[in-house]
């Protein structure tokens, strides 16, 4: 089977000859290969092309689905937005190649410390959300969701810290930083806008607090055991 030169496999049979498959071989192959374009094209409308990270059309749409889940299932849903500290700056100083490789390099560290079911989402600029889903629960029993959101919200913040951009060359600042804020339902909100929108509420007071922070809100608090007042990681 094969489209425009490009093989795409083999069809055999023990009755028909290679004559009598010729057709089928042609009809199978034009169906893979629409199969192949309409993936393609499904995956350039939900990717972030930069990056590599899902787009905001992508949360908006796995948000939907993932809140009803987590309802019917009342399962936990936990998202973290951030942004790069001073990214302006750094942009500015050093050149926007520079400002590309240290979006680039953060997305592929964040997808580095976090599970294969969570999400990375590119909102714009460099502003991110990483969506904490475990569409089937825990895998451990004992665990307690949002309090593994923040330790891995930990182990992002230690990665960034101690990696090296090269393009920002010798005489940048030893290491980058970010503040962001942590929302969990149904503690922090019932609606993927209201999470979203406190999320966002947390990362301005992570800014407000000095930058290098993520706050999260009740839901992981509470979780901790930490009582109902917000909290910076």
């Amino acid at each position: 089977m094969a489209w425009r030169g490009r093989q795409l496999g083999r069809l055999r049979s023990r009755d028909l000859t290679a004559e009598q498959l010729a057709p089928h071989a042609a009809w199978l192959a034009t169906w893979l290969t629409m199969r192949d374009q309409h993936a393609q094209l499904r995956d350039a409308a939900f990717t972030d092309p930069l990056t590599g990270a899902h787009n905001r059309r992508f949360f908006d749409n796995f948000m939907g689905v993932a809140m009803e889940q987590a309802i019917r299932r009342r399962q936990s849903l936990t998202i973290m937005m951030f942004d790069i500290d001073d990214f302006k700056v750094f942009n500015d100083t050093y050149g926007h190649s520079a400002g590309d490789e240290i979006l680039i390099q953060t997305v592929k560290l964040l997808q580095s410390v976090i599970r294969p079911s969570d999400k990375v989402c590119r909102m714009g600029g460099d502003e991110f959300v990483v969506i904490f889903h475990e569409p089937t629960g825990p895998r451990d029993p004992a665990s307690r969701p949002p309090t593994s959101v923040v330790g891995v919200a930990r182990r992002f913040q230690d990665a960034i810290g101690a990696h090296k951009f090269p393009k920002l060359g010798r005489d940048a600042p030893a290491t980058l930083t970010i503040s962001g804020g942590l929302a969990s339902f149904p503690w922090d909100g019932r609606t993927a806008s209201d999470l979203l929108q406190r999320a966002d509420e947390l990362a301005l007071q992570s800014k407000r607090t000095g930058k290098n922070c993520i706050t999260f809100g009740p839901g992981a608090d509470s979780e901790r055991g930490l009582g109902d007042e917000p909290g910076p990681v």
